[in-house]
């Protein structure tokens, strides 16, 4: 790893979003974590709230509002990076999850998601095997306002939450 990232403060921030459409969630199936809901990285001069437009158009074929802010997660690990940043290592990640609603749009699959659908909560919950995406799924469950923070170190055989609050 290069020493300036490891002394640096430098972070990825990435915004997610767990969609409603009436009483279904939209879900994606990544090549990298199965099914999860949609959401990526934030590009640089871009506002967190239109990259989390973006990304869930761009991963699904659906237009979102965001109707509330659920929680703010940090992997604390860094990671090595794939495809295009294959060798690399990456810096560690902060991602800021929102509860959305439906707009528009239609169902289509795209170079990050092999598939797409719209799933009962139950089903979802089910669906999502990855530790870290589960409990921020969970959290977005949640009323409005309860805000979640949870720091974990996740490596490609484990995650290990270090702290959770709710405010």
């Amino acid at each position: 790893m290069d020493n300036w990232m490891s002394e640096f403060p430098v972070h990825f921030v990435s915004a997610a979003g767990v969609v409603f459409k009436e009483d279904k969630v939209l879900l994606i199936r990544s090549d990298r974590r199965g099914w999860e809901f949609p959401g990526g990285l934030v590009e640089n001069g871009e506002s967190v709230l239109d990259a989390l437009k973006r990304e869930i158009q761009e991963e699904s074929g659906i237009i979102v509002e965001p109707d509330f802010f659920t929680g703010l997660y940090q992997n604390v690990v860094f990671k090595q990076g794939y495809g295009p940043l294959e060798g690399m290592t990456l810096p560690t990640t902060v991602n800021l999850v929102f509860r959305c609603r439906y707009i528009g749009g239609v169902e289509t699959v795209s170079d990050e998601s092999r598939e797409v659908g719209w799933f009962s909560v139950e089903d979802a919950r089910n669906m999502i095997t990855q530790t870290y995406l589960k409990k921020e799924f969970e959290d977005a469950l949640g009323d409005r306002g309860a805000l979640h923070f949870d720091t974990f170190k996740r490596t490609p055989d484990s995650t290990e939450f270090l702290n959770s609050s709710i405010l």
